[in-house]
């Protein structure tokens, strides 16, 4: 009696389909983990340093403000910072409407204020002051741990 012996595959050749899917979610997961890291984290803002404070702040429904120190012309004397909301810079004066705009958008909104600590208050007021205007009443300051 003879036995049946396997016939070979006629096609020698692997399916890369589900490798090229997986690839493409790694790719589209980097891009959007990226663009929300760099919306987060500026470069040159040294937040604050907090012992008391919230450790955790639900990220849904949240506006992430960075006031960022720039140089001046005077050695010595920091000028005045500029503001930026999603990787672009807008102006003191622009900023009520932009965030009345944003509180409209979204009813629930948690704004968090980023602020290096060399900047001094009366930069930061105007910020607060535009919150105020705005209808914002959740308004959180990013701080850091002593380390």
């Amino acid at each position: 009696m003879r036995l049946n012996r396997l016939t070979a595959m006629e096609s020698h050749h692997i399916n890369v389909t589900p490798l090229i899917d997986v690839v493409m979610c790694l790719i589209v997961f980097f891009l959007l983990v990226g663009h929300i890291a760099r919306q987060a984290a500026v470069r040159g803002v040294r937040v604050p340093v907090a012992l008391h404070g919230k450790t955790m702040l639900d990220k849904s429904g949240q506006l992430i403000i960075n006031v960022v120190p720039q140089a001046s012309d005077v050695p010595g004397v920091a000028g005045r910072p500029r503001i930026e909301i999603w990787s672009q810079t807008v102006t003191f004066a622009d900023l009520p409407a932009l965030l009345t705009e944003y509180a409209r958008r979204n009813p629930g909104l948690k704004l968090v204020l980023r602020a290096d600590r060399s900047i001094p208050y009366r930069y930061i007021a105007p910020v607060l002051a535009a919150c105020a205007q705005a209808g914002i009443g959740s308004v959180h300051f990013m701080a850091r741990r002593p380390s």
